[in-house]
């Protein structure tokens, strides 16, 4: 095996009427596009129908709108056998306890969560992404049983029995095939985990499902954008380190946590689609296996200096046949600041591809510098809903909420009695939360506060956290 890049696909994928046309399909990283606009954070904001399309995808069913109509309460109490007026007091009974104001069902099972309606095609689309780079394919039976275990719960209230019995079916679809490639094992791993312990409870399921997701989706992509940003050097299997600030702490430009926390991130975020091209161009071939960057750097270890040299006369004949398609840019003025692979030609040219298309997008006449934009506006505006603060002058900073911060806590102790403090900050680090020393201290202060934190000793040297199940 080895990187090739097939011509005639390049043609046909990326070239139209002379013109060329960028098309990041071929390598699926991400389940964005570039026609984000404002009217369009509400699909954002309602992550809700995410969840309930994730949830199918695991249960491998399919919700049909159509004849759904999980709050009609004659359907729910059809078998009862009662007088035409005690079931008028019991419909009115069950309107009171396990209707929203809306008409729709009250989440008291985990079951229900199957029937929550897709909003928008973006959440459709991105929870299939997050089925495939958070599920490994060697997990998903495992998940599947404790899933459906989980579902098949039976309550003890008989009114929610009821409910839960007379549930309209569900069809059956089949199993998803996977189409993005997963650059983050490590994220998937721990989400594996993490979703294991709350399936143990099925009301630990309903309460939390939403808030693992949730920074599941913000983990791997943020964990995605850095390693990316490291090209070849990329670790698939590391954790990177990103900072976040305590929603009820003061921050200041010399912190470590603004330093190395959205400032940073953010800078990566911006080259999302130019690395998701460049991934597809690099992967127009006709073999089965796709390939990122520490995949190429893996073969490249194997390859024979002539193997190298036919390698770059492939790359470098695509990246000039895509440069000479552009006319409304002045090449001469480009210039590509990036040194990393001086002494490696192969790896060097390659990253100059990347350059010529991300110079393109800020150099072209149109709308391309604004579509690629719009291409990371659908992550960045769901951070600001869910993990960003502003904070004046600084702009904004990753946040946790207190109740984020004991979420995501409960996750790391989960059912031991109780954990070290410094275990228990290397559990955050693994899931891509770092603290310095100024939130840590606040850290301590809340749980204190909480009357979780003890110590074994007066000194002080082993302080344990409590667990907060």
């Amino acid at each position: 095996m080895k990187i090739f890049i097939d011509e005639n696909k390049f043609e046909k994928y990326y070239i139209k009427n002379g013109s060329v046309y960028h098309n990041q399909n071929i390598l699926k990283i991400f389940p964005y596009n570039t026609k984000y606009q404002s009217s369009l954070s509400e699909e954002i904001y309602n992550f809700d129908s995410c969840i309930g399309e994730f949830c199918r995808l695991v249960y491998n069913k399919k919700l049909d709108k159509k004849n759904l109509n999980i709050g009609d309460i004659d359907n729910i109490i059809k078998d009862v056998d009662a007088t035409a007026i005690d079931k008028i007091t019991l419909k009115s009974i069950i309107k009171e306890t396990i209707l929203n104001e809306d008409g729709s069902l009250y989440t008291f099972h985990p079951k229900l969560l199957n029937y929550i309606n897709i909003s928008s095609k973006s959440n459709e689309d991105l929870a299939k992404f997050l089925y495939d780079v958070l599920l490994d394919s060697n997990m998903k039976r495992d998940i599947k049983n404790k899933m459906i275990e989980c579902f098949e719960y039976v309550p003890n209230n008989i009114l929610e029995l009821m409910v839960i019995k007379n549930l309209p079916e569900l069809e059956c679809i089949k199993e998803r095939r996977r189409s993005y490639k997963v650059l983050a094992p490590n994220v998937s791993k721990l989400f594996i985990e993490d979703l294991s312990f709350i399936m143990k409870n099925p009301m630990l399921f309903i309460g939390d499902i939403e808030n693992l997701l949730k920074y599941y989706y913000f983990f791997y992509v943020s964990q995605t954008a850095i390693k990316l940003s490291k090209f070849f050097d990329m670790n698939k299997k590391t954790t990177e380190e990103l900072y976040f600030n305590l929603d009820w702490e003061s921050v200041a430009r010399s912190r470590t946590s603004y330093m190395l926390g959205w400032r940073m991130l953010e800078s990566n975020l911006k080259t999302l689609l130019i690395h998701s091209i460049l991934m597809s161009i690099l992967n127009l071939n006709d073999e089965n296996t796709e390939y990122d960057y520490s995949d190429i750097n893996e073969l490249l270890k194997n390859c024979s200096e002539e193997e190298k040299r036919e390698i770059y006369l492939n790359v470098n004949n695509i990246k000039n046949k895509y440069v000479s398609l552009i006319k409304d840019i002045d090449w001469n003025e480009f210039n590509n600041k990036f040194d990393k692979y001086e002494d490696d030609f192969l790896k060097k040219e390659m990253v100059d591809f990347f350059k010529k298309i991300e110079y393109r997008f800020i150099k072209s006449k149109g709308n391309r510098e604004s579509a690629n934009t719009r291409y990371r506006k659908w992550f960045e505006e769901y951070c600001k809903m869910n993990f960003l603060k502003r904070r004046g002058p600084l702009g904004y900073t990753l946040n946790l909420t207190k109740e984020q911060l004991l979420f995501i806590t409960k996750i790391c102790i989960k059912d031991k009695n109780r954990i070290k403090l410094k275990d228990l900050f290397e559990e955050y680090r693994k899931r891509g939360i770092c603290f310095d020393r100024d939130s840590q201290n606040k850290i301590i202060e809340l749980f204190e506060k909480l009357n979780i934190i003890e110590k074994k000793s007066d000194s002080g040297d082993a302080q344990y956290v409590k667990s907060i199940l």
